[in-house]
Order: C-alpha cells, then structure tokens, then sequence
C-alpha cells in the first residue's frame, strides 16, 4: 500500500472534458497534464508553434506572445468587450504599429482577425486590417468590399461584411496562390502570383494603412490577429471562424 501511495503522489493529472456532438459537456475525464503534443489543446497564440509569427488577443494591450515578441506601439487605443475576451477599439486618430522585424519576412502566410467595423468606407476610400507597406495588405472597402493584396496578386471580393457583426476574415498566400476566406469559407482563389515582398521597412500596422501615419484607420473594432508563416488550410480556418 505504501508503494501504491507513493507512484500515485508522483503522478500529474488534471481534469478535462468531453465535448458530444450536440453540444453537452460529458463528465469530467481525468488525462496526464504531460500528455503527448498530439493531445494538447493550443491556445490561439501558441508559442510552440513554430509557424507563429505574431499573435494579438487584445485582452488589455497588443502585445505579441509568440517567440518573436512583436509588441505594437499604440496611441489613442481604447479596449472593449470583444469576440473572444477584449478586443481593440479603434478611432479616427487611433494607432497600433510593429516595429519592422526579419521574423516578418516569409515564404507562406496567413493573416487572420475578427473585425466587427461601425461603419464601411465611403466611396473611393479603404480601412486597414493589417499592412505591412510594400509587402502585403489587407483591407475593408466601401460596401464592405474585401481585399487581401499579396504576391503581386489582390482584388476587392465582393463579401458583403456588415457593420455591426462580428466577421472572421483570413487570407492565405503559398506557391503563387492567393486565396479569400470570409466567415471561415474560401471565397476567391487567385494564382499566377510571385514571391512574397520582404524589402518592407516600416513594419505592420494594425487598424490602419502601413506606413505609421498614413491614414485609412478602421472605425469599429479588431481582435484575434493572428499572423502565420504557412497557408492554413480550409478546414482550420473554418474551425477559426466557428463555421461548422
């Protein structure tokens, strides 16, 4: 008994769940807190995942857990309620730029966020997503158009995003493919496109057009950007955007 006691003791376990079908938690489960990668649930910011380039949950500040440590710079910004914790309010004169860094500079990428704008663009004018000047784009346009601007390739798709709403927008670029994911749901796929820019210096701005300063800030609010070196495929995009 005393052998029995002291393998117990020396043992780690934590307590997770069962997730059925229709939607009831199961009861609890008990699973090694060391289990195996293959078993172990990843944050949205995974800092083990070697494809993380930057992550931003906005829970208060904007600031990148990933291995690259890519903290934006930010003025004017007010943080609310958002799709998952707090999100990013942004305003006229709001700012939220990454200093320029190698870790940006990739072969494969996509670039995902939750955006929920309070108004679109007027007529002939844009509001940024995530820019990184001379490199890539993504932005909102008037009508709630949809542009992700990559490899030399881009074009608004007509997506419809409506104010007010919450809306999971990603773009994904590998191997001269461009392609358009609005709701979790492949849109637009573009290809013929070359390498990926790297001769960028001004870094990213979140909410606004790149370089810092130049204009075409988001009005409305942006949480869980998440910034990869590799084209997520259909099926973890529409996991991201709770499409099923």
């Amino acid at each position: 008994m005393r052998a029995l006691l002291l393998l117990l003791a020396g043992c780690s376990f934590g307590t997770s769940y069962e997730q059925p079908k229709d939607g009831a938690i199961d009861a609890p489960i008990d699973v090694k807190l060391d289990a195996p990668p293959d078993m172990r649930v990843a944050p949205f910011c995974d800092p083990l995942d070697t494809s993380l380039v930057a992550c931003y949950e906005m829970e208060g500040n904007v600031d990148d857990p990933s291995p690259n440590n890519l903290d934006a710079t930010t003025s004017s910004l007010t943080f609310v309620p958002g799709r998952v914790g707090m999100a990013m309010q942004f305003a006229i004169n709001s700012a939220a730029d990454v200093a320029d860094s190698a870790a940006i500079d990739v072969a494969e990428i996509t670039v995902e966020a939750w955006i929920k704008p309070f108004q679109l663009p007027g007529a002939g004018a844009r509001m940024g997503i995530a820019d990184m000047n001379g490199q890539w784009g993504v932005f909102l346009h008037e009508t709630g158009r949809f542009l992700c601007a990559f490899g030399g390739l881009g074009q608004q798709y007509d997506a419809t995003i409506p104010v007010d709403v919450w809306t999971h927008v990603a773009c994904t670029y590998a191997a001269g493919t461009l392609k358009f994911y609005v709701g979790g749901v492949k849109r637009l796929e573009l290809t013929g496109g070359g390498a990926l820019g790297t001769g960028g210096t001004t870094g990213i701005s979140l909410g606004a057009d790149n370089p810092p300063g130049a204009g075409s800030r988001f009005n409305g609010l942006i949480d869980q950007v998440r910034i990869m070196s590799r084209a997520r495929t259909d099926a973890e995009l529409c996991v991201d955007a709770d499409c099923n």
